[in-house]
């Protein structure tokens, strides 16, 4: 077994070019969560452990979209092997909506009962109703954040790797900055405690998304095909779900 580690020159590099910033972006992006809870505790322990638990059901979420865009990479890397571009826009149109959708719908579950659905997590009520205003924002960040997701697939699996650690380490930053301002309202900003937590995350999710816009727009590396985008097709949305459903299912259960 050990001799197939030996490899020629090269290929160990190349190998760390194209999983290390993969790895970056997973990273950065299971941190999000984790700086918007660290930068709640300045304000105290009960604030904190009121995030903490509204972050609960946001992992949810983020297994969604993880495995939607790990359907996605799936097809696009088989199509970007045959330069059948037309394709790698529909399977993109069938990501964006039936992801888009299905994080719709959480968030609207979110916005509509967040104390109900902390209280399901905590026997103390007084950190549902304290949490509950960051939980009926933060679900509607990862629509956009699904959306910019879906775009950083399929970039990572036409080999621009990086794309998607450097858009979500922005976002990052732009959370952290965003977070000293409305969370402890420094720079004029009123101090939103909590709440001002959830709107510099939504923000940030903004960000990413006007971000992968303006660069599929400008991309020639895979143009996107409005049409195919628009109409993808039930043959591909067959496609899809043989492939995103299962990683979906193992990533919530």
């Amino acid at each position: 077994m050990l001799k197939y580690l030996k490899r020629g020159p090269g290929f160990y590099g190349y190998l760390w070019r194209l999983t290390g910033p993969i790895a970056l972006q997973n990273l950065i992006t299971f941190s999000l969560g984790l700086i918007d809870t660290l930068m709640v505790s300045w304000l105290g322990n009960t604030q904190m452990a009121a995030v903490t638990t509204a972050n609960v059901p946001v992992f949810l979420l983020i297994s969604i979209v993880f495995g939607v865009q790990s359907g996605l990479g799936i097809l696009v890397s088989q199509y970007w092997g045959k330069k059948d571009m037309e394709s790698i826009s529909r399977a993109i149109g069938v990501a964006a909506m039936l992801g888009t959708g299905i994080t719709l719908v959480l968030a609207l579950v979110l916005f509509l009962w967040p104390v109900q659905i902390m209280d399901l997590l905590s026997n103390k009520h007084e950190l549902s109703v304290l949490g509950a205003p960051y939980l009926k924002l933060i679900g509607f960040s990862y629509v956009f954040n699904m959306l910019s997701s879906i775009y950083a697939s399929a970039q990572r699996s036409v080999e621009n790797t990086t794309f998607g650690m450097k858009l979500f380490g922005f976002s990052t930053l732009v959370n952290t900055g965003l977070n000293y301002l409305l969370i402890f309202g420094h720079g004029g900003f009123p101090a939103l405690g909590v709440a001002g937590a959830a709107i510099a995350t939504l923000l940030a999710r903004v960000s990413e998304f006007v971000i992968c816009v303006v660069c599929a727009v400008r991309s020639r590396v895979i143009p996107l095909d409005l049409t195919a985008l628009l109409h993808p097709g039930m043959d591909m949305a067959r496609r899809f779900l043989k492939y995103a459903s299962p990683v979906v299912l193992n990533e919530a259960a």
